[in-house]
């Protein structure tokens, strides 16, 4: 048990760790052995995030402007993981990923700041969603499209004009 002392060192480091974080995910992990939680935290700290298991009173003082939102997910052993929002989706796929393999870890939800409350499925359904890049790379992709049409057409008619004038320069030629 800590010392009141303790638990108010641990509120001052945390709170701007906290702060820094826009992304919470909380899971249930009870009857977890040590190596899968290690394992838990090396895929996580691959995906940009950090895993604690938290106190729930502390954690409630901490995230007392949000625990409304939060509430319904911090009860018993919880464990919280922090990331960045640009990082989340990462995260829930290693969570997803992790959740499968051991039957004694489930996402109970997640909160992303300002106010977004994810349940266990918006969880799951974004841990479905392609990464980052390649999402870019299909936005790419379906705007080029119509852009490489325009090109197209543009061409056929500067080739139409081009075609009708050198057509006539022979015309001309063959009347001379």
């Amino acid at each position: 048990m800590k010392l009141r002392a303790e638990k108010v060192k641990w509120l001052e480091n945390k709170d701007k760790f906290v702060k820094e974080n826009k992304a919470f995910v909380f899971a249930e992990f009870q009857k977890m052995t040590v190596k899968d939680m290690t394992n838990l935290r090396m895929r996580l700290s691959r995906a940009q995030a950090v895993t604690e298991v938290v106190k729930n009173r502390l954690f409630k003082k901490l995230m007392q402007d949000d625990w409304e939102n939060i509430a319904s997910f911090v009860r018993g052993p919880t464990a919280v993981v922090f990331t960045d929002d640009a990082a989340i989706n990462d995260v829930c796929k290693a969570l997803g990923d992790f959740s499968k393999e051991n039957e004694n870890f489930k996402v109970r939800g997640g909160f992303l700041r300002p106010g977004r409350v994810l349940s266990a499925g918006d969880i799951s359904a974004i841990a479905s969603l392609p990464d980052r890049d390649t999402l870019i790379a299909s936005f790419a992709r379906a705007a080029q499209g119509p852009i490489y049409a325009f090109h197209n057409v543009c061409r056929m008619l500067l080739s139409g004009v081009v075609f009708a004038i050198s057509d006539y320069a022979r015309k001309k030629e063959q009347q001379n």
